[in-house]
């Protein structure tokens, strides 16, 4: 397993235990929905981005790594002379553009619930379950990329 995909696997557990710990406490009712989705939202966002940027870098086969992640295809660093982008990258661009990743990356986490006139369709409605599903993508992003990697 290369050094980036272990760490997209770490970052990739971690949101998977923050999940767990988000539905825990919508079990609990001991807190509204709205707070409890304010304080694991933004955590849970950043786990996952990270596991993504540490996804592409394992793609690129990057061998130095950056302190942090990167977390879209423009923050890829440029690889060495002779080395091309995988295909990878450019679904992962496409992602960026039009799909979930577009979504998870451009989330408002930290907006206020809608009040007195403002729409509530101007909100975002931060839940669990859409989290999950998210997870579920990066999951099968991981998957494949370990795929790619260990047919090169």
């Amino acid at each position: 397993m290369s050094h980036p995909l272990a760490f997209a696997n770490r970052s990739l557990y971690q949101s998977r235990i923050l999940i767990a710990g988000w539905s825990g406490v919508l079990v609990s009712g001991r807190e509204s929905e709205h707070q409890v989705a304010q304080a694991f939202a933004p955590v849970i966002r950043e786990r996952l981005l990270d596991t993504y940027g540490w996804l592409m870098l394992a793609a690129c086969r990057v061998r130095q790594l950056p302190l942090r992640p990167p977390h879209s295809v423009a923050e890829l660093p440029s690889l060495p002379p002779g080395l091309v982008k995988p295909a990878e990258i450019e679904a992962f661009a496409e992602l960026e553009r039009e799909g979930w990743i577009a979504i998870l990356m451009a989330l408002p986490i930290d907006r206020p619930p809608p009040r007195g006139n403002q729409l509530a369709s101007d909100a975002v409605a931060l839940s669990v379950a859409q989290f999950e599903r998210w997870y579920a993508e990066l999951v099968a992003l991981v998957a494949h990329v370990s795929d790619v990697i260990d047919e090169s």
